[in-house]
């Protein structure tokens, strides 16, 4: 009887350490969007490397589990929270934020490859329209 105990318990020990070893962090297509997400305020001319200077694409900065503005499910490892705001840097020689030059056109299916997101804070980015080229499951 106490060897089938210990058994159990090893099987369930090598199967707790393979899933949390198994778990690399976010899945490459999440890791690709956060860095197409840079890319993406990059090309509207803002240094993006500033504001996400983890946010490398090298095999020493597998996880995106570790840059910051990214949360991830502990048992998952997929991103679960997104903190993206003030990610944009203001024009600030114009006064006002409705200048079109300071305003920001979003496109949402960005966001398509974080099944399990539960949170994506994008205040104070001055989003003036928000686009969707593909399909988002919201």
């Amino acid at each position: 009887m106490d060897s089938v105990l210990l058994i159990k318990f090893l099987l369930l020990g090598l199967i707790h350490l393979v899933f949390i070893h198994g778990n690399r962090g976010c899945s490459e297509k999440e890791k690709a969007a956060l860095l197409e997400f840079k890319a993406f305020v990059e090309s509207d001319g803002y240094d993006a490397d500033q504001l996400f200077p983890s946010w490398v694409n090298d095999p020493e900065h597998e996880c995106c589990c570790k840059w910051e503005r990214v949360g991830c499910d502990s048992t998952t490892g997929h991103v679960i929270k997104l903190s993206l705001s003030n990610a944009r840097q203001f024009d600030v020689t114009s006064y006002s934020l409705d200048d079109p030059q300071n305003s920001w056109h979003l496109n949402l299916s960005l966001f398509q490859p974080f099944k399990e997101l539960r949170s994506l804070n994008l205040s104070f980015n001055a989003i003036s329209r928000i686009q969707n080229k593909g399909t988002l499951a919201v």
